[in-house]
């Protein structure tokens, strides 16, 4: 019942009937000609196609266990469903729509969109992935009557995404592969959402970790993509985009990787191209960045935490300030818990890396990070990787996410995820990163008690409300407020407290009283540089 859409352009699709949902899987938006070359909008015909939007579409090509990766890092698994993975065919959307007194909207209805951008490092990730399911999110909309339309994308990863060089560029192929399938994501819904009840003119982009950066590179550009932001533990304060000849070096290292250096061009590319799926996931070598690239055209420039937290005109064109009329800004408690499986197995001894890299960076101003945050070459593994690691929320995360409120000169709300982690694991009781992710989608309430499901409902529901232009706190400004979630072992769902580093809000002012003397952007260049190795 309520699965069929007739749609004046695609055709007849047919969706999968969910508990007050209808789910349009693995709807194509864009096509590709091979794998690096740039995506185009789907075109479709007289509007009497068929379409089965009964499966999930393949995924971008991800390296082995990453999905098993991101269970870990929120220390619960879930089902898995049938998934598969395609170089060419993984441009697709999962459309989740809201029965509304039992039927299908209409494009009379023009209901909220939200698409969802998933993280990842920008290496790995699927709308497929039963985490980022989000029918659940939906249908809590339509229950609270605040219903709306929830699109889950595919964006090429890794190699594919963001493996560029001059060369590859002269040769027709663009860089920035993945940012450019996002826009055109965008793109299909401002043309094709209104027959699914969606309106075009309503859309909310909502992205975590990488895909929140990736939010923040949207807002180079001149067409306006959408109305409203959330940033979900991620910015480009904290993943920032490659200057233009690193991205040489990498190229170079893969031509190399391959035995193609004495290859003539075409046979480079051709090489590229036949590589199979399983060597394209695992094609740069460990320790080189494939990362959206400053190229002057999708992103135009690095901003630092100086102009991103000011209201004025930023050097680097900045035309989504305009376009985007509002924001929504968060982190969560422990953030840099992510970090323990990006440094690998250089936690053994991190202690005493930590402080020899930070003493070669800051030189005379080490001594003051060390000591606030309690850090000493003589820690355990174990203890020093935390403390390190809260040091890393404050500059990667925390202070990135009051960087961007303060400086957003539309309206900007902010709020503090502290619902500590409930399930066994490396950081259990801590608020670590992907767990807003688990919260927000509802998809793990069946593993939370009831004051965790309370924190869960409330979380989704203010985003909700944000999606429909109804926030429930004030907006970041003279009294720096924000909405705070947990913990709920202390009895806590959710208030609005009022100063970036009250003590309710869970935030201490550590970082920003180092900043004093030493500047945020060179102790992010600090935290950079240790994870780089130096």
């Amino acid at each position: 019942m309520g699965a069929h859409l007739k749609h004046q352009k695609l055709g007849h699709i047919q969706g999968k009937q969910g508990d007050g949902v209808v789910q349009f899987l693995g709807i194509k938006y864009a096509t590709v000609k091979d794998r690096f070359a740039g995506s185009e909008l789907v075109e479709y015909g007289s509007g009497e196609s068929v379409i089965d939007a009964t499966n999930l579409g393949p995924m971008a090509i991800n390296p082995p266990g990453g999905l098993e990766n991101e269970f870990g890092f929120i220390q619960k698994s879930l089902p898995i469903p049938k998934l598969t993975s395609s170089d060419i065919d993984m441009l697709n959307l999962i459309i989740n729509v809201p029965l509304v007194g039992s039927k299908l909207p209409t494009p009379k209805s023009k209901l909220p969109v939200f698409l969802f951008v998933h993280g990842g490092g920008f290496g790995v990730g699927s709308n497929a992935w039963p985490q980022n399911d989000l029918a659940k999110i939906v249908k809590l909309s339509a229950d609270m009557g605040l219903p709306v339309i929830g699109v889950g994308i595919n964006y090429r990863l890794g190699a594919a995404g963001f493996l560029t060089s001059e060369e590859l560029r002269k040769a027709g192929y663009p860089s920035n592969n993945g940012l450019r399938d996002q826009i055109n994501a965008f793109r299909w819904v401002g043309t094709y959402i209104s027959d699914f009840g969606g309106d075009p003119k309503n859309v909310t982009f909502i992205g975590e970790s990488a895909g929140s950066a990736s939010g923040n590179l949207l807002l180079h550009s001149k067409e306006p993509l959408f109305k409203r932001y959330i940033s979900m533990s991620g910015t480009s304060l904290m993943l920032q985009p490659l200057p233009p000849f690193l991205p040489e070096i990498v190229y170079s290292a893969v031509i190399k990787s391959l035995d193609a250096e004495d290859l003539s061009l075409e046979e480079r590319i051709k090489k590229l191209l036949d590589l199979p799926n399983d060597k394209l996931a695992i094609l740069v070598p460990p320790g080189l960045p494939l990362l959206p690239v400053v190229d002057n055209d999708i992103i135009l420039g690095n901003l630092n935490f100086a102009q991103v937290s000011s209201k004025e005109p930023p050097s680097v064109s900045l035309p989504g300030r305009t376009w985007c009329e509002e924001v929504l800004v968060g982190d969560c408690q422990f953030d840099a818990s992510i970090f323990k499986f990006m440094l690998g197995p250089r936690v053994t001894g991190v202690s005493k890396t930590f402080c020899e890299s930070i003493n070669k960076t800051l030189r005379d101003n080490s001594k003051k990070v060390l000591q606030a945050y309690d850090i000493t070459p003589d820690l355990s593994d174990d203890e020093g990787l935390y403390k390190i690691l809260k040091f890393t929320t404050d500059i990667s995360f925390f202070a990135p996410a009051i960087a961007l409120a303060k400086g957003w000169p539309g309206k900007a709300y902010v709020y503090h995820f502290n619902e500590p982690n409930p399930w066994d694991g490396a950081w259990k009781g801590e608020a670590g990163h992907v767990l807003d992710v688990a919260y927000l989608f509802q998809n793990y309430n069946d593993f939370l008690d009831e004051a965790q499901r309370q924190v869960a409902v409330q979380f989704a529901g203010d985003f909700i409300k944000f999606m429909n232009g109804k926030v429930g706190w004030p907006a970041f400004g003279a009294k720096e407020g924000a909405q705070v979630y947990g913990p709920s072992g202390k009895g806590f769902t959710s208030d609005y407290v009022e100063g970036v580093t009250a003590n309710a809000s869970g935030r201490k002012d550590t970082v920003y009283e180092l900043a004093k003397d030493i500047g945020l952007d060179n102790l992010a260049g600090a935290w950079g540089a240790f994870l780089t190795g130096k």
